[in-house]
Formats: C-alpha cells, sequence, structure tokens
C-alpha cells in the first residue's frame, strides 16, 4: 500500500464496459432515442424485440446493407455504476427479409437468443440494448456484432452496434487517466472540473496538499500539477507496491468528496494485467465518498463469469476497516452482484484507500476501495 495514504438482450442486450458500485445507488437508466417508429406499426417478436412493418420507418435513401439506427449511440457524462438503455433499429432496405444468424457481444457480455428473427423487408427491428457502467471512472465502451442471413442461405457481417458513455463524478478529471507509460513523461498536469460548474476546492492529493496552477481557492475548474518520479524511484527500489495506482483527489464539493483516478505505469498494474485471475472484477476500485468516524458505507461490485459460484467471505488487512459481505445476487448472464459493508473501526480520518479480498469457491482475490473520513 502506499505510504501517502492515511490506511493503506437483445430483449434487453446487456453489455459490461471492458475498463479496467457507485458512491450511491445508480439512478433510473437514461434511454438515449432510437429511430421513429410509430407505435401501432411495430409488434413484439418472440423473443421481446419489436418488429416493425415494411413502410412504418424511413428507409435511408441509398442504403446498400442492413444497417443500425443509430449504429452508434454516445451517452455523454454518466455516473459510474449506471445502468443506461437505448432503442437501436436493424433497418432492412432490401426487398428480401434478412434473418438475424448471430448478434455477438464484446467483452463478458451476455446476451439473450435471437438468432432467427427476421428483419421484414423495407421494415426493421428495434432492439433494447443495455450498458451496465462498472464503479470506475473513465471511458466505458461496448458493442454488438451481428452476422445475417439472406434469403440464400448465405451469412452475411451485418451492422456493428455501439454504445459509449464516460463515466464521471460530479467532479471529473481530464484527462481521463494518466497515462506515464514509457514514453511518456511521469510528470504533467490534470484538469480537475467541477461537471455542474460549482466552485469548489481540492483538498488533497493522494492525501497531500495539492500542487495547483489554479489559485488555491473556490473554482469550477484546478490544474493540478503531478510529479511521479520520486515513487518510481522508491519502486524501483523495494517494490511496485509502493507506487500508487490511482491518483486520489480529495474535494469539498458536496457531490464528489473523493475522485479516483486511474495511473497507467509499469509499476501500477493490476492483478489481472500480470496474470491470471480467478475472479473477474468488473471495476478494481469502490468509491465510498465520505463516512462519518466510525461510520459505514457501502459499494456494490460485479463478478464475472461466475456462474455457479460463491462468495464466502470478505476482508481487508487495514486495521482501521472492517469489511462485511452483505449479500450476493445472480446479475445478467454469468455474473454476480455483490454489495459490501465498509465501516471505519478507529484511527485516524482523512483519505483512505485500503485492500478489499474476496474468498469464493473459485479462489481469493483482491479490489480496492476509497474514500474519506469526514
Amino acid at each position: 500500500m502506499h505510504p501517502i495514504f492515511t490506511s493503506l438482450a437483445l430483449a434487453s442486450l446487456v453489455l459490461g464496459g471492458c475498463e479496467d458500485p457507485a458512491t450511491s445507488p445508480p439512478e433510473a437508466a437514461p434511454k438515449a432515442p432510437g429511430a421513429p417508429v410509430e407505435s401501432s406499426a411495430a409488434s413484439p417478436a418472440a423473443s421481446g424485440i419489436r418488429v416493425i412493418a415494411p413502410g412504418s420507418i424511413e428507409v435511408r435513401p441509398g442504403a446498400t446493407e442492413v444497417y443500425g439506427d443509430p449504429a452508434d449511440v454516445d451517452f455523454g457524462l454518466v455516473k459510474p455504476g449506471s445502468k443506461l438503455t437505448a432503442d437501436v433499429v436493424l433497418v432492412n432496405p432490401f426487398p428480401t427479409p434478412m434473418t438475424i444468424a448471430q448478434a455477438v457481444p464484446t467483452c463478458q457480455c451476455t446476451t439473450v437468443e435471437v438468432a432467427g428473427e427476421t428483419i421484414p423487408p423495407g421494415g426493421g427491428i428495434a432492439i433494447p440494448i443495455t450498458l451496465q457502467v462498472p464503479s470506475t471512472t473513465g471511458k466505458k465502451q461496448a458493442a454488438v456484432n451481428t452476422v445475417l442471413q439472406g434469403p440464400d442461405g448465405r451469412n452475411v457481417r451485418g451492422p456493428r452496434l455501439t454504445l459509449t458513455a464516460i463515466a464521471a463524478y460530479a467532479v471529473k478529471t481530464t484527462p481521463l487517466y494518466i497515462d506515464a507509460l514509457p514514453p511518456k513523461p511521469a510528470t504533467g498536469s490534470v484538469a480537475v472540473a467541477a461537471t455542474d460548474g460549482r466552485p469548489f476546492r481540492v483538498l488533497t492529493v493522494n492525501g497531500r496538499p495539492p500542487v495547483l496552477l489554479t489559485p488555491d481557492q473556490p473554482l469550477a475548474q484546478h490544474v493540478v500539477q503531478y510529479d511521479l518520479e520520486p515513487a518510481a524511484t522508491q519502486a524501483a527500489k523495494v517494490g511496485a507496491d509502493v507506487f500508487p495506482k490511482w491518483m486520489i483527489f480529495e474535494t469539498d464539493h458536496p457531490e464528489a468528496p473523493v475522485i479516483e483516478m486511474r495511473i497507467r505505469h509499469p509499476f501500477s498494474k493490476l492483478p489481472h494485467q500480470t496474470r491470471n485471475v480467478s475472479i473477474q472484477f468488473d471495476g478494481n476500485i469502490a468509491n465510498l465518498g465520505a463516512i462519518p468516524p466510525g461510520g459505514t458505507g457501502t459499494f456494490d461490485v460485479e463478478l464475472k463469469q461466475f456462474a455457479g459460484k460463491l462468495v464466502t467471505g470478505v476482508r481487508t488487512t487495514s486495521p482501521n476497516f472492517r469489511a462485511d459481505l452483505v449479500e450476493q445476487i445472480e446479475g445478467a448472464g454469468d455474473r454476480v452482484r455483490v454489495r459490501v459493508a465498509v465501516t471505519n473501526v478507529g484511527g485516524a480520518g482523512n483519505v483512505f484507500m485500503i485492500p478489499i479480498t474476496f474468498d469464493t469457491t473459485a479462489g481469493s482475490e483482491v479490489m480496492y476501495a476509497t474514500g474519506v473520513i469526514r
């Protein structure tokens, strides 16, 4: 632990971000608009998707292949842990029907079976797609690759449907992560801005006073300087464990007590980047926000490829905290959603980042939790 810390499916196609629980529970899922369709012209298929009759949807002039409308959905800024939905219409411009042979999501994602659904000529199929944003910040993207079959029985590549979102708190960083992988420098600056425009102060960075390039007063945006070279020098001598994996900014913004920013550096690799792991987390750090002294915060995390397995307990090696397993429930596909409670049991306040070990029937692995005691 770094010494600077105090304690160191297409009937609803579900996609998980492929990135390296939120501070608060996710809000109702934002929904992106799809192609305009007359409600009377759309009928439900066996899988639950809506089949749009010929003449009930506008077909793109000159289209020479089945296309998604929209093929690329950008949700913009969203909260970590959000569940986002969008209606995407597969439009068939041909005078003959096309059949969905396959719809394969990228990453560790799940989908219900839609093979065999037919897109009518001059019509379409409206597909509700869901992106479950992990609890970590940063750009999240998932896609569905489709394969179609024409009347002649031959398979052809269909459209690739993508969903993109940037997960951020009420205060976000630019860039979204620090790239200090050689030959990139280990020094630089980060813009830290309130997405709601509310003036705030940066109180600490990784538990220390910030090095500000902007006035030390409430502002809607600050510029913070960083220098990772001393930490890299120390890590080269004693081991990578002393090098920070995230930059943790403490602020006085009421909706963002702490925000984490991933550091990409040879010394900041996570377990899954160095070896085969027995558990795959959908996010490797949980943001607990502000916890009062002696209080408890909770977070949710999804375990991927975990069907038929069981979490037997959670624990932390930090003497100032206790970790307890609250519940585990089946998620989408082969995922299991786990809720963990973290209780402050003593010690100094301020910012913390602690390891949380998950013991399971598949083995044990560590993720991290950050927050501030105040």
